[in-house]
């Protein structure tokens, strides 16, 4: 716990928690969250270049203090290179799916304060599918690099809502005391 450091990273699957933890972490150890969303869409769903995506990350990234969520493969290299921690939210899809789908009628319409501007809340098939297949599909991908990062990074994997809340509780405790 002692040991998070300045800059953490959050992967996982969609619905598992990810921008929820971010804001949390963000507010009990005063760090700035990024949400990789916001520089991944611009305006009306439209990805952003992979060279200017690149570049927003690099900038966000270049001073300490942050908690960045989201997958995004191709920008591991550079956040890893920054990165103290890993934290891999790796909750079973009987929990994401509805997640999502909750955060669809929940937020429809309006775009929420982890995405980029322009970007409301929607029904997209082929998001949804991402997420119900992300076992198949992306498991690999963060597996590799928590393993390739096991000497580099202090890594924390919860599978269990549980397991992040009792994590959140100690955080906080520990943080007061300190305070």
């Amino acid at each position: 716990m002692d040991t998070l450091g300045k800059n953490i990273m959050i992967v996982g699957c969609a619905g598992s928690g990810k921008s929820t933890l971010a804001r949390r972490l963000g507010e009990i150890l005063d760090l700035r969250v990024i949400h990789i969303d916001k520089m991944y869409w611009q305006s009306g769903w439209v990805m952003r270049p992979p060279e200017k995506r690149q570049k927003l990350i690099a900038e966000a990234i270049s001073e300490d203090g942050w908690v960045f969520d989201g997958n995004n493969t191709s920008t591991y290299p550079m956040r890893v290179a920054r990165a103290h921690s890993l934290i891999w939210l790796d909750l079973p899809r009987r929990r994401c799916f509805p997640r999502v789908l909750w955060r669809i009628a929940t937020a429809y319409g309006r775009t929420r304060s982890d995405m980029a501007d322009g970007c409301p809340e929607r029904f997209d098939r082929e998001f949804l599918e991402w997420v119900w297949n992300f076992d198949r599909d992306s498991r690999s991908k963060i597996e590799r690099l928590f393993a390739e990062t096991k000497q580099s990074l202090h890594q924390y994997r919860f599978c269990n809502q549980c397991q992040i809340d009792d994590f959140l509780g100690e955080l906080v405790e520990r943080n007061s005391i300190a305070r």
